[in-house]
């Protein structure tokens, strides 16, 4: 299989192979893709994994230049919609249903999550929305089966349940509310029941709380609303989520706790005024946000890919080939797109250094457990358990197979950076060992080159360690590859594919060029960040973005040199306000620990100027 042991998962979630497939393919199909004989297309991968549980855009996906082409329209409507370009979304709409390889039934499902929420934006009659969601429904799902009972016995995947998702606020929206309400509660049990992971959740499950909780609170049945709003809050917290939807269920909670007699603070009503000023009055397109979308992430094309690596490392077609192809057969696949089979896929990327897996998730094994242990020794390191973390660490690192590229990495990185959090070797060493990693996929003698190519899984994780926290001469020596990589090809929809990197990389070059003096390139920068953060529900943290740009703003007007109050200029301290109540809302101990440090330091003042 492409990287991902879909058999293990299956057996492991106590699914049979009809389950699986019902709706998305034939159970050979799905036999064929267990043993590998064969691929998925990326939208059928996306839809097994997601009745399986497992969060599709969490994976590093490689893909011929025309399933990229597809995945590129997908989102590219999706970011027109979040911007409020509609006529673009209408356009780009009709446009995909006529690109080739859209007959599917998923790709059709898709088209009519998205024909229906242009009807959405557009104030169509309700009516003809139902309708439009009910055909997606019934690509998958027979008419007749349609029902609550349903979601106690079928496997779904993700847009079958967006869609469920909007059938049920349709039924509100109609007026039928009981039947709505009877639709929200089995959604709400069938997504805390089942194991599906976090980041999904939080796409399923604040949406639908929303919906329930107005209505029980319209009823005055605040004690059943608070639970599920205070839930669906806590989803969105634990991955630093501060958009329209949390800002709609903080209101809502607001109202729900005061209908219970629970006070709320002024301090909480000023943190909640700042989240919204951060989405600004002017841009009220961005209020519409509050549906989940289809996101597909860290996608890139292998025949891209492939070209870059082999004139980076200098390599002719014919020095090349070997024994994988013939040079007509490259120079084709390089020229026209055309996916390579997967013993040439294989060949090429092995002589150029590289893992050849189409789903690259950290590690690659054969057992479902390794990947449990890998998303374990993850969360111990973000706790800073180091104990734990390293017993994970040290159980994959003897068992895995270092024949391929993608473990190998893992060992070294990993190894590197949990021996740092442990004290035992210093941040120099720890980057030298980086370095020393990226020279297997990255000549030295052209490595900087090397950042105007599509980075592979681990060498985005080390230059975003080493531009994390650089200091003097290290700046100096990062800057022109952040610059390089930010600069390759970060249109809006890559943008969007790379958001959480794609904001790394504009707030660490934000942060280089402030720590180098240059404040009109630092401002320059950290506004970008700024803007990618307000389309998007994820990526890096509102409060970190928001305090480098005071930061910006402190040292264009010279205050820590003046040695002033930060209130004594407001137009640098509203930023320290923003940020304040960004890491306060989201929980941001750490964060709000280095604030208060901060101004006590520099101003003799801490939390009592913030609150």
């Amino acid at each position: 299989m492409f990287g991902i042991p879909l058999m293990a998962l299956r057996i492991a979630q106590g699914l049979s192979r009809k389950q699986l497939a019902e709706g998305i393919c034939s159970e050979t199909a799905l036999r064929n893709y267990e043993t590998g004989k064969c691929e998925p297309e990326k939208l059928c991968a996306d839809a097994l994994l997601q009745r399986l549980g497992k969060t599709a855009d969490k994976y590093y996906i490689r893909l011929g230049d025309e399933e990229d082409e597809l995945a590129k329209q997908r989102t590219w409507m999706q970011v027109s919609f979040v911007r409020g370009k509609i006529g673009v979304a209408e356009y780009a709409i009709v446009k995909y249903q006529n690109m080739k390889g859209t007959k599917d039934k998923l790709h059709r499902q898709f088209l009519a999550l998205m024909r229906a929420e242009l009807l959405r934006r557009k104030n169509a009659p309700l009516g003809e929305q139902k309708k439009m969601v009910l055909s997606g429904l019934f690509e998958t799902l027979k008419k007749r089966e349609l029902s609550r009972e349903l979601l106690k016995i079928r496997v779904f995947h993700l847009l079958e349940l967006f869609l469920l998702q909007r059938y049920a606020i349709l039924l509100e929206q109609t007026g039928e509310k009981e039947e709505a309400v009877r639709w929200y509660e089995a959604l709400l049990r069938r997504f805390e029941r089942e194991k599906r992971e976090r980041a999904d959740r939080q796409k399923l499950y604040p949406l639908t709380a929303y919906h329930l909780a107005s209505l029980q609170a319209k009823e005055g049945k605040y004690a059943q609303a608070l639970p599920r709003i205070v839930q669906a809050l806590e989803l969105l917290r634990y991955s630093k989520i501060q958009n329209v939807m949390y800002i709609m269920l903080r209101e809502l909670e607001f109202r729900v706790r005061e209908g219970l007699g629970i006070p709320v603070t002024e301090q909480e009503r000023e943190y909640l005024r700042c989240l919204k000023e951060m989405f600004g009055e002017d841009r009220a397109y961005l209020w519409e946000n509050y549906y989940p979308v289809y996101l597909e992430p860290y996608l890139g094309s292998v025949n891209v890919m492939l070209r870059e690596r082999r004139m980076l490392q200098g390599r002719t077609r014919e020095k090349m080939v070997g024994n994988v192809c013939d040079t007509r057969t490259l120079e084709r696949q390089e020229k026209n797109g055309s996916k390579p089979q997967k013993r040439v896929w294989k060949g090429l990327f092995e002589e150029l250094g590289m893992s050849y897996l189409k789903y690259d998730g950290g590690i690659v094994a054969s057992e479902y457990g390794d990947y449990r242990k890998y998303e374990e020794m993850l969360q111990a390191f973000d706790k800073k358990d180091v104990k734990n973390a390293q017993l994970r660490y040290g159980e994959l690192a003897g068992k895995i197979d270092m024949e391929e590229l993608t473990n190998r990495q893992f060992k070294k990185y990993w190894g590197a950076e949990l021996r740092l959090l442990a004290g035992e070797i210093s941040r120099e060493e720890r980057n030298a060992q980086f370095w020393e990693m990226l020279d297997w996929t990255m000549p030295p003698d052209n490595r900087e080159k090397g950042f105007s190519c599509w980075l592979t899984t681990y060498e985005k994780e080390v230059l975003e360690s080493l531009a994390w926290d650089c200091e003097g001469q290290e700046i100096e020596q990062l800057l022109p590859l952040l610059k390089r990589q930010l600069h390759r090809n970060f249109g809006a929809v890559e943008q969007t594919r790379s958001v959480d990197f794609y904001s790394k990389l504009l707030y660490c070059t934000a942060r280089g060029y402030l720590r180098n003096g240059d404040i009109r390139r630092a401002e320059q920068y950290i506004t970008l960040a700024i803007r990618q953060r307000a389309f998007q529900d994820w990526g890096l943290p509102w409060n970190r973005i928001l305090f480098l740009r005071f930061q910006v703003e402190e040292k264009k007007l010279g205050l820590r040199e003046k040695n002033k109050p930060p209130e004594s200029d407001e137009a640098a301290f509203r930023w320290a306000k923003l940020a304040w109540a960004s890491a306060r809302e989201a929980e941001d101990v750490a964060m709000c620990d280095f604030m208060k440090g901060y101004f006590g330091k520099l101003y003799s003042c801490g939390e009592g100027y913030l609150d």
